[in-house]
């Protein structure tokens, strides 16, 4: 017999209940239980497992929908996968600022403005889409990129999806910014006729789609994969 868990989450299964239009005596009859051993489930979640799966029949569906879902990913905190993640990301900053180092002075690629307006319409984008527990999940979610070890779950999956709405998010405000400075370049007369003024306004213009793309691709994104099919690949080590 399939082993399940102690205690069942009593929430579900009187949303279960109430979405067939039951009431506790109907869900005795159709799950063969008695009146008691309902009520006991809907209060508490005490169970046995065969309680379990006779309610789960009543409403033909899968056991594991009426446990209780954790919020926050199922995550094994290991010392070597910390250090592993630390450094590839030591590496990844390391490699970005050699590029920078070998393209010029590094105050030529600083924008604080810039890199405030991304985070900002990134993070307000985030509630507006997903509300502020969307917004505080992927903010705390960031400390998933030192370990490996994350088991797939509705919780995974859920701040998989926001990071990647997020990736989304920081390109369009990328794409406002860079529009918006385009526009003023050109429509400045002096910016227009002195190559001194013009280039270096069009360059800083740029690094706003710079920074963007580092967040995205160097954070945003490989997070969501390993949340999103780290399942999938511990089948293959």
């Amino acid at each position: 017999m399939q082993k399940l868990s102690a205690n069942l989450s009593p929430e579900r299964v009187k949303h279960f209940r109430k979405n067939n239009g039951w009431s506790q005596e109907l869900l005795a009859k159709a799950s063969g239980l008695s009146l008691r051993t309902v009520q006991r489930a809907e209060k508490d979640g005490n169970s046995s497992a065969e309680t379990q799966l006779a309610l789960a029949a009543a409403f033909d569906i899968s056991p594991q929908e009426l446990f209780p879902v954790s919020s926050n990913p199922d995550v094994n905190w290991k010392r070597k996968n910390i250090m592993q993640s630390l450094l590839a990301l030591i590496v990844v900053c390391g490699a970005i600022l050699m590029l920078v180092l070998l393209g010029g002075d590094l105050g030529m690629f600083a924008d604080f403005y810039g890199v405030l307006f991304l985070v900002l319409f990134t993070y307000s984008s985030t509630v507006i889409a997903f509300g502020s527990h969307g917004l505080v999940k992927s903010i705390t979610g960031l400390g998933y990129l030192f370990t490996n070890d994350i088991n797939h779950s509705p919780a995974s999956e859920f701040l998989s999806i926001i990071l990647k709405k997020q990736v989304s998010f920081i390109y369009g405000a990328a794409l406002i910014a860079a529009l918006i400075g385009t526009i003023a370049i050109f429509s400045s007369n002096e910016a227009v006729t002195s190559n001194e003024i013009f280039y270096p306004a069009f360059a800083v213009n740029l690094l706003i789609i710079l920074y963007a793309a580092i967040i995205a691709e160097g954070i945003l994104r490989p997070l969501a994969t390993k949340l999103e099919h780290r399942d999938l690949a511990t089948k293959f080590q």
